[in-house]
């Protein structure tokens, strides 16, 4: 469990320093560091956040959501 929220803010912490414009490079950064591609989860997640990117909260849920799932 440690393992994993050392996993989550070490990319949340990458996130952030990349300053993405599209929805699309966060999924894409993230799905590819965990090694699971499924944009249906992403697309899902992001509906209606997409203002929310740069978001440190946000994109610590997203991310974590990724590595639970």
């Amino acid at each position: 469990m440690k393992s994993n929220h050392l996993q989550i803010d070490t990319i949340v912490n990458d996130l952030v320093s990349e300053r993405f414009d599209e929805i699309d490079d966060v999924c894409h950064f993230v799905q590819n560091r965990l090694g699971k591609m499924d944009n249906q989860k992403a697309v899902a997640f992001w509906a209606g956040r997409e203002h929310l990117i740069n978001d440190r909260q946000t994109l610590q849920i997203y991310v974590k959501s990724e590595v639970e799932n």
